[in-house]
């Protein structure tokens, strides 16, 4: 058995690391390896320590991901310790969280050796990974244009490698010779918010079903094969957003303070323009915390089956993902009979 523990907020890293490992098992179990993710939700808990302890009839080995630990409960925190104190030899587990630190009683249960701390990267290091990463792609980019993108991006390489990606795409269609300057990464920026997370957002926290099919199908239509990885992602942040203003409204804050209290995974993400308030706030009419926990799981799961699917199999998965959340408010679909509205 192998358990690790990755804390901090800086996804892109830890995203390579399970990579890695999930690679180093692959070479020694085969394809066969099963590979779950799960959350500290209500719901899951159960699952995943069925998974942990039950062998798998179809494999020699499993990996599985727990992230956002920094949002599990006591209750899980006691089951998980329990389990680490015993665990199972034909499991690998990766914990993972946006926090620094977590209590004794996991990690004291880990190799001090496979516990590792993801921070940000500094200004400064941004700069150069911003400038290496295009230069890998065989483009360059001016210091202006740098300094947009991290203006408009968040902290994490994660973030940074979606974003370079997607500019890069764009600029090779274009005049792939030239650096990317500040102009066009305002153009692309301009060019990227027509249909996107964002726009597609007001139509799930509003409950319009046709609308927000309506704007899938438009993002679609843009033919870009990383458009509906970049889709989810930018919903995640978003309903990880309005949990938090779901739940200080529960708290009886008063709006001002929830607004200007709003994060994303803690980190401070204020909502200030009076659209984005009336989108948040009818969200938080609509969903409460528990169903918007709901559907950051669905996200999470159709995350997966968009990147383990054939992609003439990605628009069902995403119509499917659309109703769930409209209709069911994140609960499992009974069925899997849903097709387009459209």
């Amino acid at each position: 058995m192998s358990s690790y523990l990755f804390l901090g907020p800086e996804a892109g890293a830890k995203a390579d690391e399970v990579k890695r490992i999930r690679s180093e098992l692959t070479e020694a179990y085969g394809d066969s390896l099963e590979f779950e993710r799960f959350y500290p939700f209500e719901g899951e808990q159960g699952e995943l320590f069925a998974s942990l302890s039950n062998d798998s009839l179809f494999s020699d080995h499993r990996l599985i991901l727990v992230s956002q630990l920094e949002s599990a409960n006591t209750t899980f925190l006691n089951d998980l310790a329990g389990y680490l104190a015993n665990p199972s030899p034909s499991a690998t587990l990766i914990l993972a969280s946006s926090e620094t630190s977590i209590t004794k009683k996991i990690t004291d249960l880990i190799p001090k050796e496979r516990i590792r701390t993801f921070y940000d990267l500094l200004e400064g290091e941004k700069s150069t990974w911003i400038r290496t990463h295009f230069r890998r792609l065989g483009l360059t980019i001016t210091s202006d244009g740098v300094e947009l993108l991290i203006a408009m991006t968040e902290d994490n390489t994660q973030e940074l490698r979606t974003v370079c990606n997607q500019l890069a795409l764009f600029w090779q269609n274009d005049s792939p010779t030239k650096p990317i300057d500040e102009e066009v990464v305002q153009t692309y920026l301009h060019h990227s918010r027509v249909e996107d997370a964002f726009t597609l957002f007001p139509h799930l926290t509003g409950g319009d079903l046709r609308k927000a099919l309506a704007s899938l199908h438009a993002l679609l239509g843009s033919g870009d094969y990383q458009t509906p990885i970049l889709l989810i992602s930018g919903l995640l942040w978003q309903f990880r957003r309005l949990l938090s203003v779901s739940e200080g409204f529960e708290e009886g804050k008063e709006e001002y303070e929830v607004f200007s209290n709003a994060h994303v995974l803690l980190k401070p993400s204020a909502i200030r323009r009076p659209k984005d308030k009336t989108t948040y706030r009818e969200g938080a009419k609509r969903y409460t915390s528990k169903d918007i926990r709901s559907i950051i799981i669905a996200l999470a799961q159709a995350d997966i089956e968009v990147k383990q699917s054939r992609s003439e199999e990605v628009p069902l998965i995403l119509e499917r993902l659309i109703y769930r959340i409209i209709n069911k408010k994140g609960k499992e679909l009974a069925t899997a009979s849903f097709a387009t509205l459209l």
